[in-house]
């Protein structure tokens, strides 16, 4: 992989808390990469650190091949030296100024001539899709257009790299959708490199090439969103990334010769009781682990009509029907667990089920 964007052992402190430690990563060109995790976790911290905001206090940043933070040789290139655009959580839409204006204004203080601007702002208002708009209040637009307004602002200067904090977290959840798409397709559609941050999981899988999930200031996992849902290395990263139901056991000797599979025995109460067989995950399938299961890793009956190991027997205790699936919380003697049932399937309250966990799915991971 040719780096276009590389961060080596960033670290940034406020005060004596450590918001960032450590952090690695690298871009290849045209690509757009996620920065997840929850609040406080350092992502919004790594992002202004690439663009110039927050001066690390070590750790080495370059950008096609220019170094604009060095902090072993004290250097740090200002915000507007980087080749960046920013669309910030906020929309930053000057009320007073109409539409062109607002795009202009980064133009201007470049001091380009009106020429220039005018094709250059008319060709970002086409780019988000609001071509004839120049003229009109940017107040007066509704949300989704001024956050376009703010995009159309990010590219026009052409910059080598975008910058997304949070851009989406304001709108409602269809028009969050929606923007959602347009951002990726603008994205695709001008190939420019690109850094977004956001707590949102199906945000992040939608958007990303790839995907780092971070956990106190470090790169708890990196990865595309199908490796971080199937194959997570830590607990953390599979509660993060998708719907998670865990059970705690212990790997046992297995002679069956499968490497890639596990028998665990779950936990009951403090003592093992039943015996399953999973995948063995990259860093766990030894020792104690916690079981992954999804809820569309497992497949629910209303009888027994067939014996497997991996039959686990439960009573339903909420049904919630969601129009595609029905949403079902199961309790069971080791862990209580939701599952999809698929379509029209009904099952009442107070039931008793069997789970059929999927050996092929469900992975077994360090319980650390």
């Amino acid at each position: 992989m040719v780096a276009f964007v590389s961060v080596t052992g960033l670290q940034k402190k406020f005060g004596n808390d450590l918001a960032i430690d450590g952090v690695n990563f690298e871009i290849e060109e045209g690509k757009l990469l996620v920065l997840l995790g929850p609040s406080g976790c350092g992502k919004t911290t790594t992002l202004r650190c690439v663009g110039g905001l927050e001066q690390p206090d070590r750790g080495k940043i370059e950008i096609d091949g220019e170094v604009v933070t060095d902090c072993e040789r004290s250097l740090f290139l200002l915000p507007e030296a980087r080749g960046m655009g920013m669309v910030p959580q906020s929309y930053a839409i000057w009320p007073h100024l109409s539409v062109h204006e607002n795009v202009a204004f980064p133009l201007k203080m470049r001091r380009l001539g009106r020429s220039e601007i005018g094709n250059r702002v008319k060709e970002a208002l086409d780019v988000v899709r609001l071509g004839g708009f120049g003229d009109r209040n940017a107040t007066d637009l509704s949300g989704g257009q001024q956050q376009r307004v703010a995009l159309a602002r990010a590219i026009v200067g052409r910059p080598k790299v975008l910058l997304f904090d949070e851009p989406l977290s304001n709108l409602d959840a269809k028009l969050r959708e929606e923007m959602r798409d347009l951002l990726k397709d603008i994205q695709r559609e001008i190939n420019i490199t690109a850094i977004y941050v956001t707590h949102d999981q199906a945000e992040a899988m939608a958007l990303g090439d790839e995907l780092i999930v971070m956990n106190e200031g470090r790169v708890e996992q990196r990865g595309s969103a199908r490796s971080l849902y199937n194959e997570p290395a830590s607990t953390f990263v599979a509660n993060f990334i998708g719907v998670a139901n865990f059970f705690s056991g212990a790997a046992i000797a297995d002679n069956s010769g499968d490497k890639d599979s596990a028998l665990v025995r779950l936990d009951q109460q403090g003592s093992p009781s039943k015996t399953v067989r999973v995948r063995r995950g990259a860093s766990g399938g030894s020792g104690e682990v916690i079981v992954l299961v999804r809820p569309e890793w497992v497949t629910i009956h209303s009888e027994a009509s067939f014996s497997s190991d991996n039959l686990i027997e439960g009573t339903v205790s909420r049904s919630q029907f969601l129009g595609d699936h029905t949403e079902l919380l199961v309790t069971t003697a080791f862990a209580p667990v939701r599952v999809w049932a698929e379509g029209m399937a009904e099952f009442e309250v107070g039931a008793t089920v069997h789970l059929l966990v999927e050996s092929k799915k469900c992975v077994a991971l360090p319980a650390t």
